[in-house]
């Protein structure tokens, strides 16, 4: 569809009254609502249906976020049974005729935003309070993230802050803004209302009306990390998990029943904390009560489609899964390496089938979640089985870009211990930001890693990396330093950390330049002399890019295993290439998907190194 055919549709729509609030699940009082280019909006009741009017657009993007944010990655892929519409997302050919090509879905929030926005009186006071201010600021962020979604799909898209109500609206030029003009422009339109109270409307159809806003701070650290500003990107979540008071609370899978004698395990639990989503769509129950999610429907086997499932997980995903290493606490003292990965892949696919029919072997016949539907060759995905809010932000996602942007601040330690050990709570004094540890009190906090593999914080194998991992390339690098009164001294960099240490060393292979080394050995750290008589001291180095890059990946994997199949899969490649500045990052990744023991798709390979092609490129 043509552009200024898209907002020839909202012209007439609004001609028609049909701005209008969510019918059904939404319904408060009456079917719908209806505004006139001149209605404003000056009370509490006028702000309360405009709001669920616009929450009840974006459920129809709700569905296409998701597919278009996971078809383009790496953990998903097509099948025998995959429609053409879904293939094409896949292999990066969209066509005009594909109805992912048209964004009209994403105007249809966007111009109801712009309307609310232009008609809403925010000085109308309330006990000498500008409550219509709240609802104000939820469109604002709703808008914000809509356009953000938006430009990591389509790239570049007309920007339009104003309601298309005439024909002559439709027909003017509009600017084109990409994703990094959209994070410009919204940070700077969301920072004011960045303390606003949100609006709380009790449940609506059983659901906490406060989870269905999108939180400006969450908003602002993920624009401020598109955007590399990494300092306030973290402090942005942390900000909003401190006022939240989030910690990265127990959620995930655990296994029970060691057998030592197989290495294996007979029992599967699942916990997950209610208060694990921050932020959904709520999507219907049924077509009767409102718009439903077909996602169920896509991602698993089912009645409706007959068995025939049109997405299927990739073998990347399934191999990433299995060769993490599940750490068993058998007691105080023992840790036990077992052989089932991963567990969040037997949570997330309750049936571990995967395309060619065959099931893992590791997986005992005799348990109950094993043996569902294993006649009709059924495969379930429980992310979406009777799951009717959808996720736009939960704990371990907030965590887990609160990491990456710690990692890429250089300080990899903190950042390597929300995957290890979790954060408790998080404290802000006097505009410093630190993490408490879970301790042995207080054991109702895991590390992000520890939700599907274990005892992560007691497996030595999961570890930040260390020089004997980095093999460099030319002559190893050494440095003489002293230290005085347990401060570290380099010749050339003089006072530096006493943590993971960051200072400035001699490249031997480049003579006359410096370059950003991480200590990881220290030999005879207890050594001291003072400074008038330095006793010299050898480290080993590696760069510190390396080590910013191996807890990146980890991080990565991470984020994989956490959040697979929401949506966020193939945002967080593309950032992270844009981090390292190098596209075949991505290309290498979505190439891969078929796994290890397939040849890497150089034809996916070669279109993706080249970041014009991620995106679905309108005319």
């Amino acid at each position: 569809m043509k552009r200024k055919s898209i907002f020839y549709t909202m012209v007439l729509c609004t001609v028609l009254g049909i701005f209008t609030a969510c019918e059904d699940m939404f319904d408060l009082t009456s079917s719908s609502v209806q505004y006139e280019g001149s209605h404003d909006i000056n009370s509490p009741a006028d702000s309360l249906y405009s709001v669920i009017g616009v929450l009840s657009k974006v459920q129809g993007i709700a569905d296409r976020t998701v597919l278009l944010g996971e078809l383009r990655g790496d953990l998903v892929d097509e099948n025998v049974n995959t429609e053409n519409d879904l293939r094409e997302i896949i292999n990066y050919n969209v066509s005009p005729s594909n109805p992912y090509y048209n964004y009209s879905d994403y105007y249809a929030v966007i111009n109801n935003c712009n309307y609310f926005l232009s008609k809403v009186d925010t000085t109308v006071l309330v006990s000498n309070q500008p409550v219509l201010l709240r609802e104000y600021a939820v469109v604002k962020a709703i808008r914000a993230w809509t356009y953000l979604q938006m430009t990591l799909v389509y790239r570049s898209v007309p920007f339009i802050t104003e309601p298309i109500l005439s024909v002559v609206d439709a027909e003017k030029d509009y600017p084109y803004y990409t994703f990094e003009d959209v994070c410009d422009y919204f940070i700077a339109d969301l920072l004011p209302y960045v303390d606003t109270e949100y609006p709380n409307y009790g449940e609506i159809n059983k659901i906490a009306s406060r989870k269905m806003f999108f939180p400006i701070r969450l908003l602002l650290g993920d624009m401020y990390l598109w955007k590399e500003d990494y300092a306030n990107a973290f402090r942005y979540y942390a900000e909003y998990m401190y006022n939240e008071e989030l910690g990265t609370v127990s959620n995930g899978v655990s296994v029970s029943g060691f057998n030592a004698n197989t290495n294996d395990f007979a029992g599967l639990s699942i916990f997950t904390s209610t208060d694990e989503n921050i932020c959904i769509i709520p999507m219907a129950e049924s077509k009767l009560s409102g718009t439903t999610t077909n996602l169920n429907n896509i991602f698993s086997s089912t009645d409706v489609n007959e068995g025939k499932r049109p997405i299927s997980p990739s073998y990347a995903w399934k191999e990433l899964a299995e060769k993490q290493d599940y750490a068993y606490e058998q007691n105080a003292t023992t840790i036990r390496h077992i052989a089932c990965g991963d567990a969040r892949a037997i949570r997330d696919y309750r049936l571990y089938e995967w395309t060619d029919g065959s099931y893992n072997p590791n997986l005992p016949d005799e348990e109950e979640w094993y043996r569902i539907n294993v006649e009709s060759k059924y495969l379930v995905n429980y992310k979406y089985r009777n799951r009717y809010p959808l996720p736009v932000y939960t704990i371990g996602n907030v965590y887990l870009r609160m990491a990456e942007a710690l990692n890429r601040m250089g300080d990899c330690e903190s950042a390597f211990t929300i995957l290890k050990d979790g954060v408790a709570s998080v404290r802000i004094v006097d505009g410093n930001i630190s993490f408490m540890i879970p301790t042995a009190e207080n054991t109702g906090y895991k590390g992000i890693h520890a939700r599907g593999s274990g005892a992560a914080g007691k497996n030595d194998e999961y570890h930040l990396p260390t020089y004997e991992d980095f093999v460099p390339s030319s002559v190893e690098p050494t440095v003489t330093a002293y230290l005085v009164n347990d401060t570290l001294y380099d010749v050339s960099a003089g006072v530096v950390g006493d943590t993971i240490v960051y200072f400035t060393v001699y490249h031997s292979e480049d003579e006359g330049e410096y370059g950003q080394y991480a200590v990881s050995e220290w030999r005879n750290p207890d050594r001291k002399k003072d400074k008038e008589s330095p006793d010299t001291l050898i480290m080993n180095v590696y760069p510190r890019n390396y080590l910013v890059e191996k807890v990146e990946d980890l991080i990565v994997d991470e984020m994989a295993l956490e959040t697979a199949f929401e949506g966020n899969r193939f945002a967080d490649l593309m950032r992270v290439a844009q981090h390292r500045d190098d596209p075949t990052y991505l290309a290498d990744k979505v190439a891969r998907r078929k796994g290890e023991n397939h040849p890497r798709n150089e034809e996916l390979f070669v279109r993706l190194s080249t970041p014009d092609n991620w995106f679905i490129n309108k005319e």
